[in-house]
């Protein structure tokens, strides 16, 4: 196996486990925001927060999976 075609599999890893975790990462936001929206009113404001927390770790998981993605495609064919 090249050199290349070693670089191109261990990239496709990297590249698939980076789906993975931005998939889980917008998961994670779709509870957040189910228990943010069912929380008594006393709850709301730390609810609010554990969402947006979530969506900042969503936003960090698809920029890291962006960048996988650019390396990928700046591969030679």
């Amino acid at each position: 196996m090249s050199w290349l075609s070693r670089h191109r599999s261990a990239l496709a890893d990297e590249f698939n486990e980076s789906y993975v975790d931005w998939r889980e990462a917008c998961e994670d936001v779709r509870a957040a925001y189910r228990r943010w929206m069912d929380c008594p009113r006393q709850q709301r404001g730390v609810r609010f927060a554990t969402y947006r927390a979530a969506l900042e770790r969503e936003e960090s998981a698809a920029g890291i999976h962006c960048d996988w993605a650019q390396r990928i495609s700046a591969l030679p064919s």
